[in-house]
């Protein structure tokens, strides 16, 4: 499927797309019969497309997980090295966390693994730059959609020193890509939407004649009298290498957790539930892989002082999102929320996502809302039973830039998500060793400071 809020469109792909793109990706990636291929995506997302069937077609191995909880880095460092995987797949965000660990533990990837192929949002130059310098494992930075069956570029160069972006690289074979203006073709260098087209292409979406005629829409430069393009969304520029560069959206849509999301869906469900006048969302600003919403109140009484953002929690906070979680998938759903007196605009008369931003920021060492006073301090005397929750509630706090949040506030309600916690479990084993081997699924069971802090507690008694 294609699609993120609302109803999911089916995307048809023919068999021999397929086949083209699995020989296309293990000629690509020089796979062999000695290859051995780590599954990690859902079985539900068009990576997992990626991860299977270049491997088949090449005669190597794909090594299927024991279970399908999220690993956090460390254990997916150890899972690369046990099994002797040679190539994985990893979201952009997922590598960054992976790369950290790697860095902070002066460790390096595995003998084995030799690409690590990345994908699903913009690269940062300097991450890839120093995984470059200091990992064996090579990277394979990769860009596609669904409807061209899944990845269509392929970047595994050595990043140059001047290069302001890491590029999307160069197009698959059977894959044409072109960047056009209203349609047309803009001259070597120029910036346009990134089209699509080729064998690879899907038929369209199922059931949905006028989506697919937006999308896939006749190629009149091409050779074949039928030839199609698809219309990405995506801005690019082609450099005179010949690499393709991400550049932006020709619209608003953004990249959640490798999931695409047209935010006016969510800030329409915002308005709808009565009580918000006006809605903006947005990822956030810092890691990208979890969204902020900004709403104004319809009652203008409600409404804080100007200039200023109240963080929503409690009952305030449910209110908002219940409705969300009734309709949209959990990435969807906004799980940092403010309230504010109005949207401000910039220059442009588009809504400026960055004075919000700084209104947040200033608005992080104050109280979460007008009606919740910040919890008082957690002191407990080091060397009792309870002296794991300051250092819990310390670590929960930073990883979710949330200085007011309690000892039973729940993580998952304040913006916590998959690759946040496993970003708090990192640092807590950095913090306490009785932390060792405590997996990300444990914020499952016990998603609140005092509740993780009494399972560490039980560790250690039952683990002296």
């Amino acid at each position: 499927t294609s699609g993120s809020t609302g109803r999911p469109k089916g995307t048809v792909i023919e068999r021999d797309a397929l086949r083209r793109f699995a020989a296309a990706v293990a000629s690509r990636l020089e796979l062999t019969t000695h290859d051995r291929w780590l599954q990690v995506a859902s079985l539900g997302f068009d990576v997992l497309i990626e991860e299977v069937f270049p491997a088949f077609a090449a005669g190597a191995a794909v090594v299927c997980r024991e279970d399908t909880r999220a690993l956090d880095a460390e254990e997916l460092h150890i899972a690369l090295a046990r099994t002797r995987i040679t190539v994985v797949e990893l979201s952009t965000q997922y590598w960054l966390e992976y790369a950290r660990w790697l860095d902070g533990n002066g460790t390096a990837t595995p003998e084995t693994l030799r690409t690590v192929v990345v994908g699903g949002e913009r690269m940062d130059p300097v991450p890839y730059r120093r995984w470059q310098a200091r990992q064996p494992a090579g990277l394979a930075h990769v860009y596609g959609l669904t409807e061209c069956t899944v990845s269509s570029t392929f970047y595994t160069g050595l990043l140059p020193s001047d290069a302001e972006e890491v590029p999307l690289g160069t197009a698959l074979r059977d894959v044409e890509i072109s960047i056009r203006q209203d349609g047309r073709p803009v001259p070597d260098g120029g910036t346009g939407e990134i089209h699509i087209g080729g064998p690879l292409l899907a038929r369209g979406f199922l059931d949905d004649e006028e989506a697919t005629a937006r999308r896939f829409v006749p190629d009149p430069y091409a050779a074949r009298p039928d030839a199609r393009v698809y219309r990405t969304g995506d801005l690019g520029r082609i450099g005179p290498d010949g690499q393709l560069v991400f550049l932006g959206r020709v619209d608003d849509q953004v990249k959640i957790r490798g999931h695409r999301l047209e935010p006016a869906r969510v800030e329409r469900a915002l308005c709808e539930g009565g009580g918000v006048g006006q809605a903006v969302v947005f990822p956030d600003p810092e890691t990208g892989t979890a969204l902020w919403a900004f709403t104004v109140p319809a009652d203008p009484a409600a409404a804080p002082l100007p200039g200023e953002a109240v963080r929503l929690t409690g009952a305030d906070r449910d209110a908002l999102v219940a409705p969300l979680e009734a309709q949209l998938p959990d990435w969807a759903v906004p799980r940092v929320l403010y309230r504010v007196s109005v949207l401000p605009k910039n220059p442009h008369g588009k809504v400026d996502k960055k004075r919000l931003a700084a209104w947040a920021a200033a608005a992080s060492g104050a109280p979460a809302a007008a009606t919740a006073p910040a919890p008082a301090p957690v002191t407990e005397a080091a060397g009792t039973e309870q002296e794991p929750l300051g250092t819990v509630l310390a670590l929960f706090r930073e990883v979710l830039d949330a200085p007011a949040l309690g000892p039973d506030d729940n993580f998952f309600d304040h913006g916590g998500q998959s690759l946040l916690a496993l970003r708090l479990l990192a640092r807590l084993r950095e913090s306490r060793s009785g932390a060792a081997g405590l997996r990300a699924s444990a914020l499952f069971t016990a998603p609140t400071p005092r509740l993780l802090a009494d399972a560490l507690a039980a560790r250690a008694v039952a683990h002296p």
